[in-house]
Order: C-alpha cells, then structure tokens, then sequence
C-alpha cells in the first residue's frame, strides 16, 4: 500500500470573521445577488472571472464595485469588449464606450484636512505629512505650469526623480493632462537615462538636483548637464530641475534648464480640472527590467492600469479604504506605479526614500511602527537581509497595525516562510509573495485572504488571469500532464493591463515576439517557470524561462537552488546557471557563491551544499562546480543577472543594460567560460577561484 506524503500545514489560515471583512467576500456578495449566483470560494470566483463566457462580466463587476466612472457620467461602463474577439494579439481595447481620468480617480476622495502621503527620506529628520488639501493644491499649481509650457494629451513628461511627493505631483498633472508619464531613477547613469528617454522623445524632463543613499550625498548637477544636451533635438522644449537637495545647479549649462520656481511661475492660476480620455488613453511608459540590451518601452493604458492595480490591491490582497500603505521601490520599478496608484485604495500612503537599512538597520520597521503601516510591501532580498542581521521585528517593534507583508521581486523561499512566522513577524499578518510585471503592470499570481498560506507556496491564480501552466518542451500549447510538474506560465484570456504596444520604432514586432513567438495570438507567454502542487494547488515560481537549468534534458529553476544555499549562514548570496558553450555537448550547472565578512569558502563547504542540493532534489539537481565570487550582480530593481552571467560563462557576448546595478561585478564570471569539457574536469579545483 502507498505511504501518503505528510500533509502540509498551514503557516497562516484566515477565519470565518476575518473572511467576512475583506473586499473580496463583499465582492462575492455583490456579485451572487446582482447576476443570481452562488459563488463560495475563492476557486468558484476566480473560476468565473476567467471563463469564456463571463470574464468579461468580471472586469465589469470590478469596473462598477470600484465606481470608476467619473462623478457626472453614466455608471455603466458598456461591455468590457466590443466583440467576442478573444486573441491576445493585437491587444484588444477594454471597455471601449467609456471614458475617465486616471488622476481624478486618484484625487476624487480624500478630505482635504486628512493626510495622503506620509514623506520620509533619508537624511531628513521627522515625517512629512501632506493633507489630500495640499496634494490637490500642488497638482493643480503644477498642472497650470505644464499647460503654460504647451504640454498637450499624448506628449510625454519624463522624470529622473526619487520615490518623493514631487513625484506623484508631477505624475497626477501630467496624467490630468492626458500626457503620458515616463520615470527612471535619479540614481541611474547618465548613458541609462538617454537610453530611455531617447526612445519616448519627452516634451519635458524633470529632474531632482541631488540625492541621499547610505549617509552619502550624491550631487547630479554634471549628469543632468551630460544628458540633458544627449536628448536634445526632438520635441524637449525643457528640463526643470528639482531642488531635491537644494544643490543650487546651474541651470544655464543644462539643455533648456529651469529652475523649478521658474517653471511654476509659468502658471496663470487656472483651476485643476480634468482631460476626460478613453478607457485604453496611453498613460504610463514603463521600461523592462531586462539586463542585455536597450530597454524594452512599455506603454500601458490608464484604464487599464488603474482598474488591474485596483483589483489585485483590494480584492487579491485585501487592501483596505482605512489601510496605511507602504512599498519601497524606487521611480524605475513598476511597483512605484502600483504604489502610486494605491493612492486610491489605502487611506493613506507612507512614501520613503533612501537606504532600507540607514541610519539604522530597522528603519523601516520603526516607520511601520510610528506611523502606524498596516500594509507593508517589500522584497525576499529586504527580508532575507533583515534575517541576517539577526532583526526579529515583532520583539524590537510594536507592528499592532500590520496586517498584510507583501513580497515581490524574486522568489520567497519556504525557510524565509518559516522565519517570517516562527521569529520574525506577528503571526496574525498575512505574508502575501507575488508574481507579475512590468509587462502587465500587476499579478499573474498572487495571495488571497480567503486561502490558507503554506511555506514556499504563492496562494492563488490572479483573478481575472486565466493562468495555464504548458508543457515547456512543446511549442503547441499543451498543458503539463499533471500538477506537479514544472512548465511554462501562459495566459490564455485578455485583460485590462496588457501593453498597448511597444513604444518607438519596430515596436509592434518586439511586442509580438516579446509574448506571442511561442503559442501563437491567442497565448501569452510571460517567461516564467512555474508550477503547481496538486495537493493546496499553491504555486511555486522557478525562475525565468531563459534562465531554466536543463542538465541531460531535466529542466528545474534557478530558485530551487537558492531555497538551499539559503539554508547555509556563511553564504551572504549565490548565483545559479547553466553553461552550455559550442564546445559542450549538455548543459551543466554552475554555482557561484558569496560568503559573509569573515567566513572562508571551502571544498567542504562546496561538499555540503551539493549533499543538501542532492537530498532535497535528486543528483541531476546537483551543480557541477561551485565557486567564490567576490559579488553577485543585481538590477537596480533588486532581480539577480542571471542570463548576463549565463551568456558569459557560456561565450556569448551581449550588450549589458543600463539596468545592471553593479556591472564590473559581471567582468569576474568571464574567466569561467574557460572551464574544461566534461571529462576534464581533473584540470580545475572545482571549489576554487580560476
């Protein structure tokens, strides 16, 4: 007789009370009595929002739940779709009838004497609190300059700017406008900068003088210059520079500079009034978090944006109207966008800008504390580091309002679930790890309130996505055969958020390429290995496609490795890849590993890893050499360069992105596209540097 495997048990579990508040049960509700069904759980709901027959009465329901339509205009948005064209490709355009503006909805609520944003930076002592009163006041100031300076519907206002309230007033006018809102963050290079912009041709470019990281000042007077005159030409008519530092720069050796006082005092006090746009109006240029190559521009629709962002905050992870929200994320991630849009789904936001861990390491969770966060949005890096430095929250902070942690950017391990519940944070929070995009700017996956949570398990399918799991060695489009086996993440109906194309030249054959190459219009594929456990039906992210390991045809991700080096203390960071040159006739796998100050890498160390890699795994699992590398490079958005380090080990040369946060660390891995073939292996100590 079979030995049933042990059943899992929960880290987390809401209750019957707990269900009964959230966005989602009120939803359900609401939606059973107005189309007579009978909708239970979460599988039932999300099984209806992505059924051919009434997707579309999804993204209606939610359409109408969020009362997006403009005060003045008719509540009903007219069908989500014009027809019952169901192709992926070209994207189809939402609710076609309707129309609205992204930065009304924004502002719409708040009463002008409560506080919208809570402001901490760095370097800066105290909380900055600007009232809803306040907020409306600069936008409406900096709306009546941009007009004055002949910003029109469709150009394009960029910013190299920090997470900062000059942010979010710079990006609600130009979204009042109509224009479309492009950033990267004041800390990227000058050749990154020009990288983007060149390509999105911005009428304006805002920009802060100066930034504070890790007690550091940083002065961009002489980048500002270098770009600035790099984008000259085409339709820049300005560039307004930020006194983020008050740095005092010389506007007259920037390309069309200005001061931001001057650029104000271009206003003639009109009221802040709104563009009313189509559904499907560009409104946000969003640029991929690739490392090889230039950049990818992404342009996403206000509607759409708003009403996938509404959905995945407040009905996939139960974010609130009395919620204190936070996210740290920097101008150059989609989740600034996110964030920005949950401006109007939490009470309030807290905005911070600088180092996570200065001027002391829990920063962060002391802001939480004293300003009262009950949403907290981070990323397995924050957490794994807080873990590190030997940080247990929920004894050196009072977090009685945290309620929700969410985690993206990388894959969160089952150990890190353990340590999130068992030590570090109060058991009542929710620990919510998702997986998206910027190309769909939200979830493919993601937690729900209404499920349990299980270590090393994202909850649920994102309602309104129909996520597939397909046969990654077909190109057909055939699902894997079974729950448990490893395969690619499609999508298989139309939604709100997909790209309306890719700006620039040439850019609607990248956006096909990009998505639909593979399985044709009618499937996304996104790119990501993913699978799902048959028995809580959670899911678990392995990695990106490109970055699939496949020693002697067994594929498996990149992130089943790290679940283990995690395990080990001396190891601060690890790399995974596969190398498979001309002269090779496999793949085989390579693992690189950075130590922490004051431990020293070993052949036992190596030993251990592979034995813990073997028993958790299988032998095919296990890398063939492991090596000490001094650094492991990063994207400024925190993701790990692995496919970088994979062409080069593998003697491939491909241009390194802008994106690539440390990039002289990448000129260490070159030396190991030299290793020997299988079979001489004797040549190199395989736990040695080269």
């Amino acid at each position: 007789m079979p030995i049933s495997p042990p059943q899992k048990t929960p880290v987390w579990q809401p209750t019957p009370t707990t269900i009964s508040n959230t966005p989602a049960a009120k939803f359900i509700q609401r939606t059973n009595s107005q189309r007579g069904l009978q909708l239970e759980s979460y599988s039932d709901l999300h099984s209806w929002s992505i059924n051919p027959s009434t997707f579309q009465d999804f993204w209606i329901d939610a359409y109408t739940f969020f009362d997006i339509a403009p005060q003045g205009h008719s509540k009903d948005p007219g069908p989500a779709l014009e027809d019952t064209h169901t192709a992926l490709f070209p994207p189809p355009k939402f609710f076609p009838r309707a129309k609205l503006n992204i930065a009304e909805y924004l502002l719409r609520n708040g009463k002008d004497d409560e506080t919208a944003i809570h402001f901490v930076r760095e370097g800066v002592a105290g909380v900055e609190r600007v009232s809803w009163g306040a907020l409306r006041g600069r936008v409406r100031a900096m709306r009546d300059a941009m007009i004055s300076h002949g910003v029109e519907a469709s150009d394009v206002v960029a910013a190299a700017i920090s997470n900062s309230v000059d942010a979010f007033v710079i990006c609600l006018a130009a979204l009042s406008i109509g224009a479309l809102w492009s950033s990267a963050s004041c800390e990227l290079g000058a050749d990154a900068i020009v990288e983007r912009f060149s390509q999105v041709k911005p009428k304006l470019v805002f920009a802060d003088d100066g930034y504070i990281y890790g007690g550091k000042l940083i002065r961009l007077g002489d980048r500002i210059k270098d770009w600035s005159h790099r984008l000259a030409g085409g339709n820049l008519s300005g560039v307004v520079i930020v006194p983020y530092c008050d740095l005092g720069i010389d506007t007259g050796s920037v390309h069309r500079g200005e001061t931001m006082k001057q650029f104000i005092r271009g206003g003639i006090g009109r009221d802040l009034d709104f563009n009313y746009l189509p559904f499907s109006h560009p409104a946000f240029i969003l640029f991929s978090s690739g490392t090889t190559g230039a950049p990818k521009c992404i342009v996403h629709s206000a509607g759409g944006v708003l009403l996938k962002v509404k959905t995945d905050s407040v009905l996939q992870h139960d974010m609130r109207d009395t919620d204190i929200a936070f996210q740290y994320t920097t101008t150059a991630w989609v989740m600034w966008v996110l964030n920005f849009v949950n401006l109007c789904s939490a009470k309030s936001l807290m905005l911070y800008d600088g180092s996570p861990f200065h001027p002391t390491p829990g920063v962060l969770l002391k802001l939480a504390e004293d300003v009262g966060v009950s949403v907290f949005g981070t990323s397995p890096r924050y957490l794994a580091e807080v873990r590190a430095r030997g940080i247990v929250p929920r004894e050196s902070y009072n977090l009685k309002h945290l309620r929700t942690v969410t985690s993206t950017g990388a894959v969160l391990s089952a150990d890190m679930y353990h340590w999130f519940y068992e030590t570090a944070f109060p058991p009542s929070a929710q620990l919510v790890s998702m997986s998206g995009g910027t190309d769909i700017a939200g979830s493919f996956v993601g937690g729900t309130p209404l499920l349990p949570v299980f270590p090393g398990e994202i909850q649920s399918k994102a309602l309104g996505m129909a996520v597939e799991i397909f046969d990654a060695s077909e190109d057909s489009g055939v699902p894997v055969k079974s729950a448990g086996l490893p395969g690619e993440l499609v999508c298989t109906r139309p939604f709100p958020s997909q790209p309306l194309q890719f700006f620039g030249a040439g850019g609607v054959e990248r956006y096909r390429k990009s998505y639909f190459e593979r399985f044709g219009d009618k499937i996304w594929c996104q790119g990501d290995f993913i699978l799902v456990e048959e028995d809580t039906q959670g899911l678990i992210m392995l990695g990106r496609s490109d970055g699939v390991l496949n020693p002697s045809g067994v594929r498996f991700g990149s992130a089943e490795i790290y679940a283990v080096t995690e395990l080990f203390s001396e190891i601060e960071d690890s790399l995974c890849v596969g190398q498979r040159r001309e002269i090779d006739a496999d793949e085989r796998v390579l693992l690189f590993v950075k130590m922490k100050t004051g431990q020293k890498f070993s052949e036992d160390l190596a030993t251990r890893v592979k034995q813990a890699i073997r028993q958790k795994y299988s032998t095919r699992h296990v890398p063939k050499f492991v090596f000490e590398v001094a650094d492991i490079p990063y994207t400024v958005n925190g993701k790990k360069c692995e496919i970088n380090v994979k062409n080069l080990v593998s003697g491939r040369t491909v241009a390194v992105s802008g994106t690539v946060a440390n990039p002289h660390s990448l000129d260490e891995y070159e030396k190991y596209q030299k290793l020997p073939v299988d079979g001489e292996e004797k040549l190199v100590t395989r736990t040695s540097k080269l």
